[in-house]
């Protein structure tokens, strides 16, 4: 388990995460590079792919550490294979997913769920889509993928701080599955 990130703010905006290695972030833009540029939408740094689990948004210190209480989920380290690629109409996100979901990252988002409404969080009213987002702005693209399989080892809990006119993840803690 890495030590945590201790930077005092009034609010951090945060959400758990599976935070690639670096030969899968490779593995990603590669992949998805072609489709991407004919998508004609705003890329997404690599340093920034990233799939979500869990999104909890703007929390005080207080909070930050009450949500930091939660992992590790023993769920085990997995397997995503990412190989559907689309375009959600209504945010215009260009998103890699798996097409079908491993049975262990419907365990992790479920368990990690219970221990934050345990502690009083409350998940967004909508179904869990597990993807990672590739562009904003972006149209639907018929563009051939291949499949990336990602090994996934551990969790993250990840800030989003705001850099320019884009956004930069730094990861706060992690620990392992």
């Amino acid at each position: 388990m890495n030590e945590p990130v201790d930077e005092p703010r009034e609010k951090r905006r945060v959400f758990f995460a599976l935070w690639p290695d670096d030969a899968t972030r490779s593995a990603l833009r590669f992949a998805t590079q072609r489709a991407v540029q004919a998508s004609s939408g705003r890329s997404i740094a690599k340093a920034n792919l990233h799939l979500t689990v869990a999104f909890l948004g703007e929390l005080t210190e207080e909070r930050l550490g009450v949500a930091r209480a939660v992992p590790p989920i023993p769920v085990g380290e997995f397997e995503i294979t990412l190989d559907g690629l689309g375009v959600w109409p209504e945010s215009k996100i260009l998103w890699f997913a798996p097409l079908t979901p491993p049975p262990a990252l419907g365990e992790l988002e479920a368990q990690l769920w219970d221990g934050l409404a345990e502690r009083g969080f409350r998940a967004e009213d909508r179904i869990y889509r597990p993807h990672v987002t590739l562009a904003r702005r972006a149209r639907p693209v018929e563009e051939p993928v291949a499949a990336v399989r990602w090994p996934v080892r551990e969790l993250a809990l990840v800030e989003s701080l705001p850099y320019g006119k884009n956004v930069h993840y730094e990861v706060l803690q992690t620990w392992p599955l």
